[in-house]
């Protein structure tokens, strides 16, 4: 893959990453709530979830899409599930300091969090599956073009991901007090509560 048509395609990743949608907010509310690393696991388990859907769309584009519409109820209906638990879990902690949790369980429940975001975000499989041919022969392709589109697309939404975090953080330095760290609490309780909701409509 030529240099051009790389950046093409990472300024398209980056397009469609910026728009606003469910990954974004759950970077951004949990960046607010505690801190830019918790953020970054996040964004980490998103991106991932990105990449499958990148390197599975490359691999088999019409089968995808064939089982995709078969199976995506039952993914999209747990995923928002698990949102709207995590959530409502949020909402009603009352007090909790700002500082981050350094528990490999709380690192594994973000990266799950992160993950489930991506792969049950129906925009990011329908833009995958119809932008990438535009870029890629998916009938002549390369391990060396598999592996330059999977690490282009995923360093973009991550770059993209890590500029919620960063938003995050600086809302985050204004708010600092008990007051409201309970109300932050309650706001991004309710955004993980739409992030799951959204999920399950869209």
């Amino acid at each position: 893959m030529d240099l051009l048509t790389l950046l093409s395609l990472m300024i398209a990743t980056f397009v469609y990453a910026i728009s606003p949608g469910p990954g974004l907010f759950a970077v951004l509310a949990i960046s607010t709530r505690f801190g830019p690393i918790p953020a970054i696991w996040v964004s980490i388990g998103h991106t991932v979830g990105d990449i499958i859907y990148v390197a599975l769309a490359m691999l088999a584009l019409n089968a995808l899409a064939d089982l995709i519409n078969e199976s995506m109820l039952y993914v999209k209906i747990l995923g928002a599930s698990y949102l709207i638990f995590i959530g409502y879990q949020q909402f009603r902690s009352k007090g909790i300091s700002f500082e981050p949790s350094s528990k490999k369980s709380s690192v594994i429940k973000l990266l799950i969090a992160g993950f489930v975001v991506g792969v049950t975000n129906p925009k990011t499989i329908i833009f995958y599956l119809s932008f990438l041919p535009i870029f890629i022969d998916l009938n002549n392709l390369t391990l060396n073009t598999e592996v330059q589109v999977i690490v282009a697309i995923g360093l973009t939404v991550f770059f993209v991901l890590s500029l919620a975090n960063i938003l995050g953080v600086r809302l985050r330095s204004y708010i600092e007090n008990p007051d409201s760290i309970r109300r932050i609490n309650q706001v991004t309780g309710v955004t993980m509560i739409l992030v799951g909701v959204f999920v399950a409509l869209y």
